[in-house]
């Protein structure tokens, strides 16, 4: 479509220089003929092959400026399309957003890329537009982009908190703006207003993978925990998640802890030590799927196949490993679904609906004998 407006827009413009210059030739023309008929109703026209005949009057004057009008015209068109390219825009080409909603989220895994894809598309479907802001896990830049928000007077913003604590300051900031809050996938501490939260059951899932890891140890054993970065929503949610499920079996010991920094290579070294530090161990509890198959990896290698791992997400490499039993299992994690119920209930509230506290996505189990049902988000 874009091309073939710059191709009527390049002939309108030929055939504007053209007529000009028939023009400039027809008004010579008549400083020589000063008897010309300018009202001659048989002034020629078009000749067989579509190109002006050259004028005595002001005809051909009065088709150049039509011509120009015209090249002006398809100008301002095709500037008033071009928005439509804009990823984040909603509506068409040329329609515009009824909202314009914020989205402070993080973009450092292929999880929350999904996430922003989901929101994006779901606002073009309903006539928002979206602004997605990447904190990149700083709590830091991520207060400062909600001031960005601000400034650019949105809607309504919508939050994935990097840490708790630290974003009560920026929720209250856009409190203080009378900009409505919709908190997404992580909790944020308390001390500011929201008008409600969506997102992954994160502690349902971590006790879902937890189980999945007791019952493959048949409740008895030494396990470790490779967590994701301190402080944060999900990482406190499944940590308290695996607590809670272990004291239902006093026979499983949690015998380590160690962070696995968003680092593949991390989680295996991590792994490497375990094994050898520990003859016995039965299972590993990991928050991620990414580090749960580093740790597999890492236990075929070192000929512990048997021991189990469990991870967190639904990725769709997870679900392949857990279809080859490379992996135990792991928790079904929906960020499209997130970032789209995050759009879905930002315009609701701003058509005038009144929306609950919460709105949770559920986690259901995978292992072997259901992988099979299951294709991952990302």
């Amino acid at each position: 479509m874009a091309s073939r407006s710059w191709y009527l827009f390049s002939v309108l413009s030929k055939r504007c220089h053209f007529d000009r210059g028939l023009a400039q030739r027809g008004r010579a023309e008549k400083s020589r003929r000063p008897d010309t008929d300018n009202g001659d109703p048989d002034a020629p026209g078009l000749d067989s092959r579509g190109c002006a005949a050259v004028a005595r009057n002001d005809t051909t004057l009065n088709r150049y400026r039509s011509s120009l009008a015209a090249v002006a015209a398809l100008a301002l068109a095709l500037t008033m399309g071009c928005s439509g390219d804009d990823p984040t825009e909603a509506g068409g080409p040329g329609a515009p957003a009824a909202f314009k909603i914020g989205f402070c989220m993080t973009l450092d895994h292929p999880y929350w890329q999904n996430m922003r894809l989901g929101s994006v598309d779901e606002g073009r479907k309903l006539g928002a537009e979206v602004i997605i802001m990447n904190a990149k896990e700083d709590p830091v830049l991520q207060i400062q982009q909600i001031q960005e928000l601000i400034a650019k007077q949105v809607d309504l913003a919508c939050v994935v908190p990097m840490k708790r604590e630290p974003l009560v300051a920026g929720v209250r900031a856009l409190n203080e703006a009378n900009i409505p809050v919709i908190i997404v996938n992580r909790e944020v501490a308390e001390g500011c207003d929201y008008l409600c939260y969506t997102g992954t059951d994160t502690y349902a899932g971590a006790v879902t993978s937890a189980e999945i890891l007791m019952d493959a140890i048949g409740g008895v054993g030494g396990i470790v925990e490779l967590h994701q970065h301190l402080g944060t929503g999900p990482q406190l949610a499944r940590s308290k998640g695996l607590r809670d499920v272990l004291a239902k079996y006093p026979d499983v010991t949690l015998l380590g802890r160690a962070p696995h920094g968003g680092d593949r290579g991390k989680a295996i070294k991590e792994t490497q030590v375990w094994l050898g530090k520990f003859p016995d161990l039965k299972g590993i509890y990991a928050h991620g799927d990414n580090f749960a198959i580093a740790a597999a990896d890492a236990c075929r290698q070192a000929g512990r196949s048997h021991v189990a791992v469990v991870g967190m997400g639904g990725s769709q490499e997870a679900i392949e490993a857990i279809r080859e039993g490379r992996l135990t299992g792991t928790s079904f994690q929906q960020p499209e679904e997130e970032g789209r119920s995050a759009l879905r209930l930002a315009v609701r509230h701003l058509n005038g609906e009144t929306l609950r506290e919460s709105y949770l996505i559920p986690c259901p189990p995978i292992t072997k004998e259901n992988a099979h049902q299951f294709k991952g988000q990302f």
